[in-house]
C-alpha cells in the first residue's frame, strides 16, 4: 500500500475530530517535561574546568583581563601562550566566570589568531580551551566567538586530533548547542566530514565521547529541523557507537537519534534503513542506565509516531517487553514516555494493536491509570482511548477484561482539561462500538456502577467548553431511555451480546 493512501486511510478510520496528527502524536506535549530531567540529558553547553592539580605557579595566575589581552599581542609565543594559559584558567573558574568581563576587554579576535600557529600546539590548546568556554555562556557570549571567526579554524583544527582536536570538537559543541543558527554555521563550515573520524570506536575514549556529544549538538534543535542530509553521513557510525560498553557515549549517540527521529517520516525512514541500528537502538531500552535508556526510549516513541510499516519494522525488534518493562520501572519520566509510545502502537492498525495486546501489556497499562502520577495517568489514557477508538469488538473485549473502565473513568476528575477530554473521546467511542452491537444498556450500567454517569453529568457545568459539550453528547445521546435495545443474555457471571458479524463484546 502507497503512503498516501495508508495515511488517507488512516485518516479516515480515526478521524472523529482528532485526525492521525493527535492520534499519532510528535513531540508537542512531551518535548519539555523529560528534558527537564537534567541527570538523563547531556547538556546543550559544557564548560571545561581547569584541573587541580599540575597546574603552573601561581604567577602565572594574576594577569588581568588587560595583562593577557596584552599578552596576546605579543610576537614571543612563550608569552602569548602563558596569556592564553591565563585567559583560560579564568574562564575556568567553576563559580561566576568573568567571560562578559574577558569579551569586553578583545580576548576574542587574539585567541582566534592563536589557533592558526600551527607551530605551537600548546597556544592552540590553551586558545582553543578558552574559547570553547566563552561559547559556553550566553547567546551573545557564543554570537561573539562566531563573528570573531573561530569556527572554520576549529573545524580545520579537527584534523589535528589529540588534545587539541579534542578541544576543538568541544568548542563546536558548545557553538552549535546555542540553538539552531550557530548549529547551521558549524555545519556550513564542513563540520561533520571533520568530526566523521573521532566518530570511531577505534578513537580514545576522551575524543570520542566529546565528538558524540558534539554530534548530538549538530542533530539538535527545531525551527527549522536541521538539514537532515549535513548530519546523515554520521549515521552508519552512530549505528556502531551503540555496541560500545561507555553510558556516556551511548547516551549522547542515542539523544542524537532522538533528536533526527523527531521529523517527517523520511528521516524516521533514513534511521531505520541503517544497518543494524534500529534493533541496537531497542536493545538499549533495558540497558541498566537511565541516561541511556530515556534517550533510546524517545528515539524509539519518535520512530512508533512513523507510518504504519515503520511502525511495524520497531514492532518487529521486540520493543514490547521492553516497553512493558519500562512502565513498571520507578521513574516517573520513563513511564510517562513509554505510555505515550504505547499509545501510538495503539493508534495504529488492528494488527498493529492485535499485537500490543497478545504482548500482555494491558494490565499494566491499567495499573498506570490506576497507580502512577498525573501526567503518567494522561498518557496511559491516551493509549486507552486510541484502543477505544480504533479497536476491533474482540480487541475491546480484552480492554474491558482488563479492568480499565473504573481507573479511567476516575480521570474525569482530573484537573488537566486535555486529560479529561481524551477519557471524554475514549468513552464516546466504546459506547458507539457498544450500540453498533445493541450493548449500549449493559455498558451504561457498567458506566453508573463505576460513577462515571455523576461525573460526566458534573461536567456539564465545566468552564471548559469542548469539556461541556463532549458530557453533553454522551448523556444526550446514549442516558436516555430507549425501547429498541436488545436485551442481554445472561450466561453465568458474564454477559453475551451477538453482532451482526457474529463477534462478540462481553462485559
Amino acid at each position: 500500500m502507497s503512503e498516501g493512501v495508508n495515511r488517507s486511510r488512516l485518516a479516515s478510520y480515526k478521524n472523529a475530530g482528532q485526525g492521525v496528527t493527535e492520534l499519532r502524536r510528535k513531540r508537542a506535549e512531551l518535548s519539555v517535561s523529560l528534558r527537564k530531567q537534567a541527570r538523563d540529558e547531556q547538556l546543550l553547553k559544557r564548560r571545561a574546568m581547569s584541573p587541580e592539580t599540575n597546574e603552573e605557579p601561581e604567577i602565572e595566575k594574576v594577569m588581568s583581563p588587560s595583562e593577557i589581552v596584552q599578552g596576546l599581542k605579543s610576537s614571543d609565543l612563550s608569552v602569548k601562550t602563558a596569556s592564553a594559559r591565563a585567559a583560560r584558567r579564568m574562564l575556568s573558574r567553576e563559580q561566576n566566570p568573568p567571560i562578559t568581563v574577558m569579551v569586553n576587554a578583545g580576548v576574542i579576535p587574539h585567541l582566534v589568531s592563536s589557533l592558526d600557529r600551527d607551530d605551537c600546539p600548546d597556544l592552540q590548546f590553551e586558545a582553543a580551551w578558552a574559547i570553547t568556554n566563552i561559547a559556553s555562556g550566553t547567546h551573545d557570549h557564543t554570537l561573539a566567538v562566531i563573528e570573531g571567526g573561530a569556527i572554520p579554524k576549529l573545524v580545520n583544527l579537527l584534523s589535528v586530533g589529540g588534545a587539541v582536536g579534542e578541544q576543538s570538537a568541544w568548542a563546536l559543541g558548545n557553538i552549535a548547542g546555542d540553538g539552531p543558527i550557530p548549529r547551521d554555521s558549524v555545519l556550513a563550515a564542513s563540520a561533520l566530514p571533520a568530526l566523521l573520524p573521532h566518530l570511531s570506536i577505534g578513537a580514545p575514549l576522551a575524543t570520542l565521547k566529546t565528538a558524540v556529544w558534539t554530534y548530538s549538538n549538530l542533530c539538535r534543535n527545531k525551527n527549522p529541523l536541521v538539514r537532515f542530509e549535513l548530519v546523515s553521513p554520521a549515521l552508519p557510525a552512530i549505528s556502531e557507537l551503540l555496541t560500545v560498553s561507555d553510558r556516556d557515549v551511548l547516551a549522547d549517540a542515542c539523544w542524537a537519534l532522538s533528536y533526527l527521529t523527531d521529523g517527517p517520516d523520511e528521516r524516521i525512514e533514513s534511521v531505520q534503513s541503517t544497518p543494524h541500528l534500529l534493533e541496537r537502538l531497542v536493545n538499549l531500552l533495558t540497558h541498566q542506565a537511565a541516561s541511556v535508556r530515556t534517550p533510546a526510549l524517545r528515539a524509539v516513541g519518535n520512530m512508533l509516531t512513523g507510518s504504519d510499516k515503520q511502525t511495524d519494522r520497531v514492532l518487529q525488534t521486540g520493543c514490547l517487553e521492553a516497553l512493558s518493562t519500562l512502565l513498571k520501572c520507578s521513574r516517573s519520566s520513563l513511564v510517562k514516555e513509554a505510555a505515550w509510545a504505547l499509545s501510538n502502537i495503539f493508534a495504529g492498525t488492528t494488527q498493529q494493536i492485535q499485537i500490543a495486546i497478545d504482548s500482555g501489556v494491558l494490565p499494566i497499562l491499567v495499573s498506570v491509570l490506576s497507580n502512577s502520577d498525573a501526567k503518567c495517568q494522561k498518557e496511559a489514557a491516551w493509549a486507552i482511548s486510541n484502543v477505544c477508538l480504533g479497536g476491533t469488538p474482540a480487541q475491546l473485549d480484552k480492554l474491558i477484561a482488563a479492568g480499565f473502565l473504573e481507573p479511567y473513568c476516575a480521570l474525569l476528575k482530573a484537573p488537566d482539561d486535555r486529560t479529561v477530554v481524551v477519557v471524554l473521546d475514549g468513552l464516546a467511542h466504546l459506547l458507539q462500538a457498544a450500540a453498533k452491537f445493541a450493548q449500549v444498556d449493559l455498558l451504561c450500567v457498567k458506566l453508573e456502577e463505576v460513577g462515571a454517569v455523576d461525573r460526566i453529568e458534573g461536567l456539564q457545568q465545566h468552564e471548559n467548553e469542548q469539556i461541556y459539550r463532549k458530557a453533553l453528547h454522551i448523556l444526550d445521546t446514549y442516558f436516555v431511555e430507549q425501547e429498541d435495545l436488545a436485551e442481554p443474555e445472561q450466561v453465568g457471571d458474564e454477559y453475551h451480546f451477538s453482532a451482526n458479524d457474529n463477534q462478540q463484546i462481553q462485559f
